[in-house]
Parts: C-alpha cells; sequence; structure tokens
C-alpha cells in the first residue's frame, strides 16, 4: 500500500505540468498575433509629412460635366456628404481645394486613392488615371501631381473629379504639401502597397509552383495538390487586391476579393491530407456553406448594377460573408490543434501558432474595413501574413519530399542489390536446369531412336535373319530392303529444320514407289502448295511417316486393291495427312498391332487419327493442330 502512495504521489505533477505546458503554449498562441501587429503597424508609418499640409476643408458637386463646375459647389462636412446622382450610370464628384500660399513647390498628394481621378487646376487639366466610362478604373497607387508650374499670382483652386460606381465616393486623406516631401511619402507608400506584396506574390508563386511540379509526380499525395491550389487561390486574392483597373462589371469584380479568399477552405483540406486527421463532414459542410455564399454574393454583385438599393444589399451581404471567412479560419485553426494533440512536432506546432497569428491580423483588417474601433494603419496586414503558414507548409513539403526522395533511392538501391542477388541465383539454377532439359532431350531422343531402330529396323533384321537360315533368298533381299528403307526413313526425319514436309514426302514417294508398282498399286498424290512448306522437328516428322508408311503397307498387304490416294492439305486450323485404298475394307481382327502402333504414335505427337470404312474403301486420317510448337513455317 505505501508503494501505492509513492506511485501515485509520483505521478501527481504531471497533469499539472501538462495543464502549465498547454497554457505556456496558448500564452504564446495569443501573444504572437499581438506582436506581429505591432510590428507591422510600425512599419506602416511612412507618413513624414506634417498635418499642417493636410486638406481640412473642401468643396464638392456631384457633375457628370467633364470640366470643372462653375456653380453649383457645397461646403463638404458631416451634413454634406457626397452622394451619388441616381439618374446617372455611376458617380461623379467634383472636389474643390485651395491651394495655401505658404507651401513652396506644391503638389496634390493622395495617399490612398480608390477611383478614377481627373485633376485640374483652373482650366487646365494636370492628370487623368482613367478615361471615364465603364467599367471604370479603380486606381489605388498614390498619386502626386505637381502644381507649381500651374500657379499664378492669386488664390488658385485645384479641381479632383471623382468617379466610381459606389454610391457614396469621398477623399479621405489629401495633402497640398511640398513636391519633394510628397514624392518621397509616395515612395515610402508604393513599397508598402506594392513592392512588398509584389514580392510575396513571386515568393510564394514560386513555392506553389514547386509544390504543383512535385504533386505531378506524386500524384497519391493529395496534400501536395490541396498546397498548390491553396496557394494559387491566394495568389489570385493578391493580385487582384495589387490590380489598379477593373475588367468587367464594378461589383462582380469586387466581390472576386471575397470568392478568392475561399483559399482557406482548400487550406483545410491540405492541413487534414497533410497530418492525417480526416473530417469528411467538416469538409462539406465548410465547402457546401462557401460555395452557396460566393454564389449568392457574387449574384447579388451582378443584380446590383447601379442601384442604391441593391447595393446597399450587396454591401450589408460582405458583412456576414466576412464573418463566414474568419469562422473557416477558426476552423483550420482548431484542425492545427488537433494536428498538435495528436503528434507534438514541429510542424505541427509551428503551424498552429502561425495561424494564430493568420486569424488575429485576420480580426484587425475586419475591423479595418469596416471602420470598427478606429483602427490605426494604411494597408491590409493579411497578405503580409498569410504567407507565413504557406511557406512553412512549402518548407515541409520539400522537407517531406526530399525525405521521400532518399528513402526511395534507399529502397531502390535495397532493390536493386536484392534484384542482382535474385538474378545471379536464377542464372544459377537456369544454368542447372539447361543442363538437366538437355541431359533429359537426349536421353529421351536416345531412347527414341533405339525405340524406332529396335521396332522397325530390329524387327526387319530379325526377319532378315530367320529368312537367311531358311534358304529363302528372294524374300530375304525384300525383306532388307524394307530394313534399309526403315533405316533411310530414320535418317531423314533427323534434319526436318533443313528440309520441308515436301522434302521429306518426296524422299519417301522415291523409295516407295518401286514397291508400289512391284505390288501392282498405282498411286496419286494430292499435296497442297501451302502444306508443303510446313516443317516439322524429327518426331513429329518420324511418326508422320511411320503412321503413312503402315497405312500404305497395310493397304498393300490386306486390302486387295490396287489403287492409293495420298492426300496433304492445310486447313484453317490443321494439317490433314490421308491414305485412301479401294480395297475391300478393314477386316475383324486384321491389322489389329499396326493400328495399335498408329494410334500410339498419334498421341504422341499431339495428333488425332481417323479410320473410316465405307463401301470398300478405307481411308486413314492425320489430323495435327498447327499452333502444335513442333510446327514452324518454312
Amino acid at each position: 500500500m505505501a508503494t501505492n502512495r509513492s506511485d501515485a504521489a509520483q505521478s501527481a505533477p504531471r497533469p499539472v505540468r501538462g495543464v502549465f505546458r498547454w497554457s505556456l503554449w496558448i500564452a504564446l498562441y495569443l501573444a504572437l498575433p499581438i506582436g506581429v501587429l505591432w510590428l507591422l503597424y510600425i512599419v506602416d508609418q511612412p507618413y513624414n509629412l506634417s498635418e499642417s499640409y493636410r486638406v481640412r476643408s473642401a468643396d464638392w458637386i456631384a457633375s457628370m460635366d467633364n470640366r470643372p463646375p462653375s456653380s453649383g459647389w457645397r461646403a463638404l462636412g458631416a451634413d454634406a456628404q457626397p452622394k451619388r446622382d441616381p439618374t446617372q450610370a455611376f458617380t461623379s464628384v467634383w472636389f474643390r481645394f485651395t491651394i495655401p500660399p505658404s507651401v513652396a513647390k506644391p503638389a496634390l498628394y493622395l495617399p490612398y486613392p480608390n477611383g478614377n481621378f481627373d485633376v485640374w487646376v483652373d482650366t487646365q487639366r494636370l492628370l487623368q488615371t482613367g478615361r471615364v466610362r465603364k467599367p471604370l478604373r479603380y486606381h489605388k497607387a498614390p498619386i502626386v501631381v505637381p502644381l507649381d508650374a500651374a500657379s499664378e499670382p492669386g488664390e488658385q483652386y485645384v479641381f479632383v473629379r471623382m468617379t466610381r460606381q459606389s454610391s457614396y465616393p469621398l477623399i479621405n486623406y489629401a495633402y497640398i504639401a511640398p513636391v519633394e516631401d510628397a514624392l518621397r511619402d509616395a515612395d515610402e507608400q508604393l513599397v508598402l502597397q506594392r513592392d512588398i506584396p509584389l514580392t510575396v506574390l513571386a515568393v510564394m508563386s514560386v513555392f506553389g509552383g514547386l509544390v504543383a511540379l512535385m504533386f505531378f509526380f506524386r500524384r497519391g499525395q493529395t496534400a501536395y495538390g490541396w498546397y498548390a491550389l491553396t496557394t494559387a487561390l491566394w495568389a489570385l486574392d493578391t493580385s487582384h487586391a495589387l490590380y489598379h483597373g477593373v475588367f468587367f462589371h464594378h461589383f462582380a469584380w469586387y466581390s472576386l476579393t471575397y470568392i478568392f479568399l475561399m483559399w482557406l477552405v482548400a487550406e483545410l483540406y491540405f492541413v487534414n491530407r497533410y497530418f492525417k486527421i480526416p473530417a469528411p463532414r467538416l469538409e462539406r459542410a465548410i465547402t457546401g456553406v462557401s460555395i452557396v455564399a460566393c454564389v449568392v454574393l457574387f449574384s447579388i454583385a451582378l443584380l446590383a448594377l447601379d442601384s442604391q438599393r441593391f447595393e446597399r444589399f450587396y454591401y450589408n451581404a460582405t458583412v456576414p460573408f466576412t464573418l463566414w471567412t474568419t469562422v473557416i479560419a477558426f476552423v483550420v485553426s482548431s484542425r492545427y490543434f488537433v494536428a498538435v494533440r495528436k503528434s507534438f512536432t514541429f510542424d505541427s506546432v509551428s503551424l498552429w501558432l502561425a495561424s494564430g497569428i493568420v486569424i488575429g491580423v485576420g480580426i484587425r483588417d475586419i475591423c479595418y474595413e469596416l471602420g470598427i474601433g478606429n483602427v490605426p494603419g494604411s494597408v491590409y496586414y493579411l497578405q503580409f501574413v498569410a504567407m507565413i503558414p504557406l511557406v512553412l507548409f512549402g518548407i515541409q513539403l520539400m522537407r517531406r519530399f526530399a525525405s521521400d526522395s532518399r528513402n526511395a533511392e534507399r529502397l531502390n538501391r535495397e532493390l536493386k542489390q536484392m534484384v542482382a542477388s535474385r538474378t545471379a541465383d536464377l542464372e544459377l539454377t537456369s544454368r542447372r536446369l539447361t543442363n538437366e532439359e538437355r541431359r533429359r532431350v537426349l536421353a529421351e531422343e536416345r531412347s527414341r531412336l533405339m525405340r524406332d531402330m529396335h521396332d522397325g529396323l530390329g524387327g526387319q533384321l530379325v526377319h532378315a535373319l530367320a529368312l537367311s537360315e531358311q534358304g529363302k533368298d528372294r524374300d530375304l533381299e525384300r525383306s532388307l530392303r524394307l530394313a534399309l528403307d526403315d533405316l533411310r526413313l530414320i535418317v531423314d526425319s533427323l534434319t526436318p529444320s533443313e528440309n520441308s514436309l515436301q522434302d521429306l514426302l518426296a524422299s519417301y514417294r522415291h523409295r516407295v514407289s518401286k514397291m508400289l508398282q512391284r505390288s501392282g498399286f498405282t498411286v496419286d498424290w494430292i499435296l497442297d502448295d501451302c502444306a508443303t512448306q510446313i516443317a516439322l522437328k524429327p518426331n513429329t516428322a518420324l511418326s508422320i511417316l511411320r503412321i503413312m508408311q503402315e497405312a500404305v503397307t497395310n493397304a498393300v498387304r490386306h486390302s486387295g486393291g490396287d489403287h492409293l490416294v495420298i492426300r496433304l492439305r492445310e486447313t484453317a486450323d490443321r494439317l490433314q495427312l490421308s491414305v485412301t485404298d479401294n480395297g475391300r475394307g478393314i477386316e475383324p481382327g486384321q491389322t489389329e498391332r499396326g493400328m495399335r502402333n498408329m494410334r500410339v504414335r498419334a498421341e504422341e505427337i499431339g495428333a488425332q487419327l481417323t479410320i473410316t470404312t465405307q463401301s470398300g474403301e478405307t481411308s486413314i486420317r492425320v489430323c495435327l493442330p498447327l499452333d502444335f510448337q513442333d510446327i514452324t513455317v518454312v
């Protein structure tokens, strides 16, 4: 019992240490976005201009005139804000500023223009950012227009025309400052608004392209594909934010900003595939709601046209859409947390902390866009920090790809060694089998020759010896001739690779013709040209010739006829050899041994032997398949 209490005392601090460790990580997760926002705000301080140069008062008039109006001006104030004329195709508002005489070499400076601008001094046009027609140019880069060349003695006015699709055009910041100060400030603004985002975009495009190439070679690892899609959507979102023009309807073009934010959905799929934490229901729900939201938002944008009512509805619709994007970001962060709980590694922890930075900065950008809490800063920060998890993704995927490649190379080397070893074993076994096969074939051929010589030549010689002992010289001569023919038959069959079936039959025909003539038989040889071009191996050739020899011998000895027809032809899939006589047919018990020998020989070579007797005519037919391995075409 004491031992148990001691174990419990030792294990008790472990949950406490676990809670303390997770508390530190969560505190770091919350502190990182704050630190990053503070750093970005420090960088986002390019304004060296004194606030004394800022335009504090101005006049405005809603007018579609292409030149500054001469009357109808109203002072800009809280109760007099520029509004769109609903009868016109788009909003066109003229603003009028006074050039302070105290500013040497003055210049008009607009650090955050969001629209199409036309700048005049009295009756002289100094700048036009784009032609006034739909869709209107959406100029974003800082504008600096020197005014000293157009100045004349006395009070001078600067006229700025702003045209937009929006119903509420307003110039939030306008300065009339020395031209050198304005250009310096504009250059710093360009670095923050254009140069840094373009650099980030280029870096991310390279990462995305490399991972897409990896996915091309590793189709089975879908995490690479989802990362490439995430990067592509993010690049489209950033490019859309940097581009100064509008390709089609203004509201539809503006809605792409929100639609391209769906790279977060692709990131959700990537996280689940990368860390192998499947959540199909969650993915389907997020994807379905996101698709519906994008379709609704884009449809509203298309229907908005130039109606103030639809426009107001559209802007109201972007608020829940932006909140939904925030929800997706939190869901993605929760998946990172699940990955950390599953495996506390550098990959999971670093990406989880990076997601916290993205979420914190994203909340700041939402407040900045909606004007909540007077958020400081001049640009959206998400375009800078969104690359943090994406770059981490890319680095980790490349590390994994390199590790997989090294493992694949190692396995290939091991496989090559195994293959080489197995190949050597197989070659040794093959040589042994080849030697065994050669010995077996030689033994079988020797046995066949011995059997053929014993059955054919040996029998003839024994019969000749018996005739010699009986003193029957004529019969002895005949028996010796048969033995010689049989020996020649065996010799002919041993070289079929050099002689076609036509040559073998011609040799046999030459030898058997005299015997048939002495026996009073006439023979019709009917040989197909194509069939005679077939060559047979020794065993097959000798069996075919012996079957034909046996059939001819039986016909001469037992048929009682005087005419033979020997036919060789080739059908669709068979080679047929037949011997037909015009005798009295086969009587029971006659030539049984010869028939049995013919059947045995036919079975040995895979042929079919058919014997038919009809109307005193006997036909012995041998059918050999053309696909038999012993058959070749000369």
